[in-house]
């Protein structure tokens, strides 16, 4: 096991909210990481409430794109997580697009299916995986399901339960800055400062790769919160609902072209990312 935060494949993390009719910026460099000029893919929108339509929305969006092929999964219950037509369609493709809306729905209803074992395969095969909102937050092996932004920082006011494990000691959060979300991020990375928290903007997103970077995407911003330098915190000596206190942790603010070293804990200006990217 890694003692620094480990990508298990190839994985696009997106904030959510991206501009899918217009310019498509966000969902064109997916597209564009498929390294494929006709792609199939395959869009899970089981963490939404509203599957018909986000649906429709992204099947547009793909066709668009180019995509030789769209197949909008819908899987509504543990019972149907299992069964042959979704892991078969899983398996024929090149993109799997989780779409966004409540992750605990997404967790609860894939988690130790058959079709979260053929995404874990794919993923393994080389394919790659995308996730909005929802989506993205449950890439992590610690996934943040509840918690008001404006009680981030009070001890036990922010839920986590498992998350898929795409991605270990990372804990994504997302509508990072129209929420306000900086405080929930503090909280768990206050707790466990192995742990790297990545809060990502609307319309932007994060390119996981293979040497423990990721480039930063998209039109908004993606905040690091490290806590490697943390000295000293109250929160084992208060009691839930109590404001928290801790010293020296570190936050990073990163946009479109910049980088982040999760593995020497370090930002990636555009230059440093262009020569790393040699």
């Amino acid at each position: 096991m890694a003692l620094y935060p480990h990508f298990l494949g190839r994985l696009i993390a997106i904030g959510g909210n991206e501009d899918k009719v217009n310019e498509l910026l966000v969902l064109k460099r997916v597209v564009q990481e498929v390294h494929k000029k006709s792609y199939k893919v395959a869009v899970i929108t089981t963490a939404s409430e509203e599957p018909g339509m986000r649906g429709t929305e992204y099947h547009n969006a793909f066709s668009a794109l180019g995509a030789s092929s769209i197949k909008i999964l819908h899987i509504e219950s543990r019972k149907r997580a299992s069964e042959n037509v979704f892991v078969q369609a899983l398996e024929e493709v090149d993109l799997i697009f989780l779409a966004g809306g409540d992750q605990l729905r997404l967790t609860t209803i894939l988690g130790g299916s058959r079709a979260l074992q053929a995404i874990q395969n794919r993923l393994e095969a080389g394919a790659l995986i995308a996730g909005t909102s929802a989506g993205a937050a449950a890439f992590s092996d610690i996934m943040i399901y509840e918690g008001k932004s404006e009680e981030g920082l009070v001890k036990g006011r922010v839920l986590t339960t498992a998350g898929f494990g795409f991605v270990e000691k990372i804990i994504f959060d997302t509508h990072f800055i129209t929420r306000g979300r900086i405080g929930r991020l503090v909280q768990i990375v206050t707790t466990n400062p192995i742990c790297i928290g990545v809060g990502i903007g609307e319309d932007s997103g994060v390119i996981l790769k293979g040497d423990e970077t990721v480039e930063i995407i998209g039109t908004g911003q993606v905040i690091i919160v490290d806590g490697s330098d943390i000295g000293h915190s109250n929160i084992i000596d208060i009691e839930p609902g109590e404001p928290i206190a801790v010293e020296n942790i570190r936050i990073h603010s990163l946009v479109n072209g910049y980088g982040y070293d999760f593995k020497n804990r370090r930002v990636l200006t555009p230059e440093l990312k262009k020569r790393s990217d040699k």
